[in-house]
């Protein structure tokens, strides 16, 4: 016969178990520890030292826990001293140890020290330098390179290779006069030489790649004053005629009217000066032939002026088209920004250029450094060379922050080097080129703030490797610069490329 358990022995039974298991859980003192393999750093970054460099405490460092490596992917400006630079490094557990390793410096002999008690030592990143990382359950370790990027070219320097110059796109190897623009998308560029012309035309001047034809003229065309609007090109004759061609230069028209000088196109309508028995006016001829003319100010130039661009204002309605320099009426000369609305010139700002003839205008970037140790970019112009009324060329660039309003010497970074020719009469056309960055694994990523990691985690998170979407790609503006005459009064048979190095460095995310 089968005995049967009564029911209360039952819950007596498991009364006691769950009793033992609180009292053994309720006692702290006979828990087990789990002892913690972090080998993670949460933060790195410089302590502050003016002498060698201003906001060194806000440069950001990159922490790469797959490719084991600490950098700052904004590298320091050239000339950087990194010889004696003091580290705040910060382990993600408290119980970690981490451990200085230097070799190969310059200034210091090679040696390793353990950080957590000599934290304020400097050390010299000319060398090799690492932190090896040792956690408290005396197994697990992760050693990083510890590295200072300092840039071996000056960040802001307006550079112009030599080896990136390129001659202009005509049929023989010296040219008597050219002239380039841009129309549609396309750079157009004219050439004259022994008595022939051609015109070269592009969508991509980075890529040297022109589409050369002889154009047969039934004029002589006077090729400094071609100019384009969005629709056509334009050019003068030696008698001051106007002439239409809408197949990219190759066929001329005549219009009818006649002019002294060209200036630009503003959308289809050109641009231009006429004169008169009565003086000078300034002229807009629309795309469907209709004239007007204006009244030219007295101190509005009438010849030498740079070439023109466009510019869109977040607060204007309109367009703004700017150009600078160039000869008035009575023979002086004018360092003057004029500007343009679309009904109206009107002459801007207080600090003018010195007065010349010719410049090159640049709508292009320039960077300020913050409160925060980064830089910002602002959309700048820049004005390039010209020439004096006594015949002497200017080899200075000039900035404004302003749209032309005001006007001050660009600093010796800015300037031209000596291995490049002065100039004056050149265009300018900046044309952006897509850059890659060297194909690697976490090849940057952005310093974010990790969550703070309790000390018993025994594996390395994902949250604190701080990675970011990688760039691999990103757009650079090159400046090029067509042509120009030189102290003899020819034309320059070159391309120049230039660029400011920060621009072609891969940005941060």
């Amino acid at each position: 016969m089968r005995k049967l358990i009564p029911i209360y022995a039952i819950l007596t039974a498991l009364t006691l178990i769950v009793s033992a298991s609180c009292n053994s859980s309720g006692n702290g003192d006979n828990e087990p520890t789990v002892v913690s393999a972090n080998t993670l750093v949460s933060n790195f970054r410089l302590q502050k030292n003016d002498s060698v460099m201003t906001l060194l405490d806000s440069i950001p460092f990159t922490i790469d826990v797959n490719r084991r490596l600490i950098y700052n992917p904004d590298s320091l400006p050239k000339g950087t001293d990194i010889t004696r630079l003091v580290a705040s490094i910060s382990l993600a557990s408290s119980t970690s140890v981490g451990e200085i390793s230097i070799s190969g410096a310059t200034t210091m002999k090679d040696t390793t020290y353990t950080y957590n008690a000599s934290a304020t030592d400097s050390i010299d990143f000319t060398g090799r330098v690492t932190l090896t990382v040792k956690a408290a359950d005396g197994i697990s370790t992760k050693q990083y390179l510890l590295q200072v990027n300092v840039h071996n070219l000056e960040s802001d320097s307006l550079y112009w290779n030599k080896m990136s110059r390129r001659n202009l796109p005509g049929a023989l190897t010296d040219p008597e006069t050219a002239k380039a623009v841009a129309c549609g998308g396309t750079t157009y560029c004219l050439v004259a030489e022994n008595g022939n012309y051609t015109m070269s035309s592009t969508t991509d001047i980075a890529t040297n790649n022109w589409n050369k034809q002889t154009v047969a003229f039934t004029f002589k065309p006077d090729v400094n004053s071609l100019t384009a609007t969005d629709k056509a090109l334009f050019v003068l004759d030696a008698n001051g005629n106007l002439h239409k061609s809408t197949d990219g230069g190759i066929n001329w028209t005549a219009t009818g009217n006649k002019y002294s000088s060209l200036i630009a196109g503003y959308g289809d309508t050109l641009l231009a000066v006429a004169t008169s028995e009565s003086g000078y006016f300034t002229v807009a001829l629309t795309d469907n032939g209709t004239e007007t003319k204006t009244a030219a100010p007295k101190e509005f130039p009438i010849k030498g002026f740079s070439q023109a661009f466009k510019y869109n204002s977040d607060w204007g309605t309109s367009e703004m088209l700017f150009m600078v320099g160039g000869e008035m009426a009575d023979g002086n000369y004018t360092g003057a920004t004029w500007g343009y609305d679309g009904k109206n010139w009107a002459s801007t700002g207080n600090r003018q250029l010195p007065k010349l003839t010719g410049i090159t205008l640049v709508p292009y970037y320039y960077f300020q450094r913050t409160e925060h140790g980064d830089y910002d970019k602002y959309p700048v112009l820049l004005a390039i060379g010209g020439r004096t009324a006594n015949g002497v060329i200017s080899k200075k660039v000039y900035i404004s922050y302003n749209n032309g309003l005001d006007w001050k010497l660009g600093d010796d970074l800015l300037q031209l080097p000596d291995y490049m020719p002065d100039f004056y009469g050149a265009q300018a056309f900046v044309s952006t080129s897509t850059l890659e960055a060297e194909t690697r694994a976490a090849s940057v990523w952005q310093a974010i703030s990790p969550r703070h990691l309790p000390v018993w985690l025994t594996v390395d998170s994902p949250a604190a490797t701080r990675a970011a979407k990688p760039v691999t790609k990103w757009d650079c503006p090159y400046i090029y610069v067509f042509g120009g005459y030189g102290n003899n009064g020819m034309v320059q048979n070159s391309i120049w490329k230039g660029v400011v190095n920060r621009l072609t460095f891969k940005p941060i995310v």
